[in-house]
């Protein structure tokens, strides 16, 4: 984020001046230097899990931190969080003993089997889903005492505002490199299906989770495409934006018909898919890799042992 984007950003979040009135849920499972940063302030805050926090596991929780205008650590915060996931704001004139009470109910949820879930709402990438999805109950539910909740958008050079009219979800984006706001969109109001209330828990549906699963996806699809521009740019710019992104997608399938579906793992068959040919697994010069794809390997390995068999067998074809 550049110095013009966050002064964008600090009018959108305090539009009348200092109020302590913003918050933010910083997600420690994002990064060190998440904890990192908040050791190295003086805001109020307060871990949103409850009971004794082991050392070990202190600096991947998540915090309600509480925001000021015109204030370095919060500059510092937010500069380093946005683009990253790092966690979402919200605005909410409260004390932090009841706000945290309130968002500490949705850290578990149920799921349509009644299994109990941790729910990390407080994921940019989750929330910008989620709202939409919900009923009318769900969303007053949610956002409780909260005035409006705000997340980075699909890209970091937008911020997102999410409110409550009635039962009624509005999102609103903000660019951040122009003041400039895009028409609000009004959440759907079509029925949704209703499904068993447990007490004191938020349930969340089986479409919903079909969802989050779809836009991870796009995400990691998204991401896998970026990664290739980095490493592989040459054959990227051959191919052009279409072609890799099919490929990406077609990677995607051929990975999981082998039971390859952690992203570190898929990340690697598309690696050795660009050096050695998409169908690469089906090449009779390979017959390496289809004994590595198809035998009784742990999925979890089978891109990581691909990868450096397809190193070492390129480093002897080089030598000779």
């Amino acid at each position: 984020m550049t110095p013009s984007n966050f002064a964008l950003l600090s009018e959108y979040l305090w539009p009348k001046g200092e109020r302590r009135d913003l918050w933010m849920i910083v997600d420690g499972a994002r990064s060190l230097r998440v904890f990192e940063t908040l050791l190295e302030s003086s805001f109020l805050q307060s871990c949103l899990y409850g009971g004794f926090i082991p050392r070990a596991l202190e600096a991947s929780v998540p915090y309600l931190v509480q925001l000021e205008r015109d204030d370095a650590e919060t500059r510092r915060l937010l500069m380093r969080a946005w683009g990253n996931s790092w966690g979402v704001l919200l605005r909410c004139d409260t004390a932090m003993n009841a706000l945290r009470k309130h968002l500490r109910s949705f850290l578990k949820v149920r799921d349509s089997k009644g299994e109990r879930l941790l729910f990390r709402y407080y994921d940019p990438r989750v929330l910008r889903v989620y709202l939409p999805s919900c009923t009318g109950e769900e969303l007053r539910t949610l956002f409780g005492p909260v005035e409006c909740f705000w997340t980075e958008g699909e890209t970091p050079d937008e911020v997102v505002r999410f409110t409550l009219e009635g039962t009624k979800l509005v999102r609103s984006a903000f660019s951040l490199t122009e003041r400039q706001e895009q028409p609000a969109w009004g959440g759907s109001t079509e029925e949704r299906p209703r499904m068993r209330i447990y007490p004191g828990m938020l349930s969340v549906r089986d479409d919903q989770v079909a969802r989050f699963k779809e836009a991870a996806q796009r995400q990691f699809e998204e991401w896998m495409i970026q990664h290739l521009r980095r490493f592989f740019a040459k054959r990227c710019e051959r191919m052009g934006e279409a072609r890799v992104r099919e490929l990406v997608e077609y990677g995607i399938r051929r990975a999981a018909s082998y039971g390859i579906t952690m992203r570190r793992e898929v990340c690697k068959y598309i690696d050795v898919m660009v050096v050695l040919g998409r169908d690469f697994d089906r090449d009779a010069r390979y017959g390496w890799a289809q004994q590595i794809l198809s035998g009784n390997i742990a999925p979890s390995q089978k891109g990581t042992l691909l990868l450096s068999t397809t190193r070492t067998h390129l480093g002897t074809m080089v030598r000779h």
